[in-house]
């Protein structure tokens, strides 16, 4: 499981947005998103490195926690 620090989930639109990103990565991957405290934890097949870069493609820079 990764937990990953993102600077601006800003609405239920910005969730959406992440969860489509990271399920078309892995489409069973586990997303938990704490959208007040901006932490994202996944658990996937896909490794950290192109978690990141689709949440950076999207503009969701992350730093891991």
């Amino acid at each position: 499981m990764y937990s990953l620090k993102v600077a601006k989930i800003g609405c239920g639109s910005c969730v959406a947005k992440i969860n489509n990103a990271l399920k078309a990565l892995d489409d069973a991957a586990e997303i938990a998103i704490d959208r007040l405290a901006g932490i994202i934890q996944v658990k996937s097949d896909a490794s950290l490195v192109e978690i990141r870069e689709t949440l950076n493609q999207i503009g969701y820079p992350t730093t891991v926690l």
